[in-house]
């Protein structure tokens, strides 16, 4: 058996016979909240995209200053730099150097001037400062780093961010920070010496900033111009599935009033054919007194023909109220002399397709209980549970045992079958308490707004 648990309060142990199933609930859905949560999941995929683009932006853009820096000072050490060295910058006599010196700083005036850079050196292989725009630097002597030493002899350019801290640095505090472009030159003689520019590292977060912007605006932009031309197909659908939905409602309730009007036409004919003819035929016999035995089974016979009408004919509880419904579905059992007492809380918010489940759950369970457990008295009780119906049968019978329904059902016998489909129909769940001498329970938990019975 499924779902069995042991019972703490002297009752028996409910079994649940039909889980619930979701699947099967046919929920209505929430437009609005479904345009809504494609429009905030668009902006939330936008915003994420953006972000993780904005840091790549930020990289990418990093890279390309640093680049294109290194490429300005090794451009400067070529076309402006080498032209301007003179053997003498790195040895001869004190005149000869000085004049050196002027010579590059006559040529290095301009850059100077242009704010692009915040300190030029230059630098000779054992590390001494050989020019700079700061005189105090020049004839210092500083070790250089390794990648100094290598772009001196690879011929190379390359940048980092300066380390201000380091004493041939000291000059350049106080400007941010800086990046150290280095590109190596060469003396007429062929000396091998390390020119290096010192730029505003701003530049760089500035041309980061522009690109992540840019990038920005364009994720959100896109996002905009999906938005723009998915919304108006988001609706379109979303109106499309809403017809689809009220048409299967409006065929499920004609197909539920086709089989009402069936099952009333074929009651009607059954008053109005057989059962008049029989009853006439019974009347006429309890007139003679040799076949008033006879006319008493044919009026037992009518009066089981009046309670089988009164099961085929349902109540319609679109129509009367479900309280009215549930005492037409007791019909059966009063006439067989059990006591059946309904208590339905109205009104019931619920749909037809809900409340006709109801009505064929009730009259197959009160049915059950008065045929096969010996019941003299039944009680149906129908409740609002949330956006649930809970409906519950509960009968004075013998009872049983559980673990008979794990059996085959023997031929004719579809109660429970029926009752199981009931709940597995409508997306519920059944549960049954039970055992032998404690009467039966069946309590069954549907979607007060189901739009599936079959």
């Amino acid at each position: 058996m499924r779902g069995q648990r042991a019972s703490t309060s002297g009752q028996p142990a409910p079994v649940v016979l039909v889980a619930a199933d979701p699947r099967r609930r046919a929920a209505r859905i929430p437009w609005r909240r479904v345009l809504v949560g494609v429009v905030v999941a668009a902006l939330l995929g936008g915003a994420v995209v953006a972000t993780a683009g904005t840091l790549v932006s930020q990289r990418v853009a990093e890279s390309f200053a640093v680049r294109d820096a290194t490429a300005d000072t090794a451009a400067l050490a070529r076309v402006v730099v080498e032209p301007a060295l003179v053997d003498d910058v790195a040895g001869g006599d004190p005149d000869a150097r000085a004049a050196a010196r002027t010579r590059l700083d006559d040529a290095l005036a301009g850059e100077s001037r242009a704010g692009s850079t915040v300190r030029l050196k230059l630098w000779a292989a054992d590390g001494t400062v050989l020019w700079s725009d700061e005189p105090r630097l020049v004839g210092e002597r500083f070790p250089l780093s390794d990648e100094d030493l290598a772009a001196l002899r690879t011929d190379r350019s390359d940048a980092e961010v300066s380390d201000l801290d380091e004493p041939e640095n000291r000059y350049e505090r106080g400007h941010g920070p800086l990046l150290e472009a280095y590109q190596a030159v060469h003396t007429p003689s062929g000396v091998a010496l390390l020119f290096e520019a010192y730029r505003p590292y701003d530049q760089v977060l500035a041309r980061a900033a522009d690109l992540r912007a840019a990038f920005a605006a364009l994720a959100f932009g896109t996002v905009g111009v999906v938005l723009v031309l998915l919304v108006p197909l988001l609706l379109w659908l979303l109106v499309r599935i809403r017809r689809g939905q009220r048409l299967r409602e409006r065929l499920l309730g004609r197909a539920l009033d086709a089989e009402a009007d069936e099952r009333r036409r074929l009651a009607g004919e059954l008053h109005d054919g057989p059962v008049q003819d029989v009853a006439g035929l019974a009347l006429s016999l309890g007139a003679v007194p040799e076949t008033r035995a006879a006319a008493e089974t044919l009026r037992q016979a009518v009066s089981a023909l009046r309670t089988s009408m009164t099961t085929i004919r349902p109540a319609d509880p679109g129509r009367d109220d479900l309280g009215a419904a549930l005492d037409d579905a007791c019909a059966r059992a009063r006439a067989a002399g059990v006591v059946a007492d309904v208590d339905v809380a109205e009104p019931l918010d619920a749909s037809a397709a809900a409340r006709t489940a109801v009505v064929r759950f009730v009259r197959e369970a009160v049915w059950n209980a008065a045929k096969h457990a010996g019941a003299t008295r039944i009680d149906v009780v129908a409740r609002a549970d949330g956006g649930d119906l809970l409906v519950r049968v509960t009968d004075d019978g013998v009872g049983f045992d559980p673990a008979l329904l794990d059996r085959p059902a023997p031929t004719g016998h579809l109660g429970t079958t029926l009752l199981r489909e009931v709940a597995e129909d409508t997306g519920g769940s059944l549960l049954l308490r039970t055992a032998p001498g404690a009467g039966t329970t069946w309590e069954l938990t549907l979607p007060a707004r189901t739009e599936s019975l079959r």
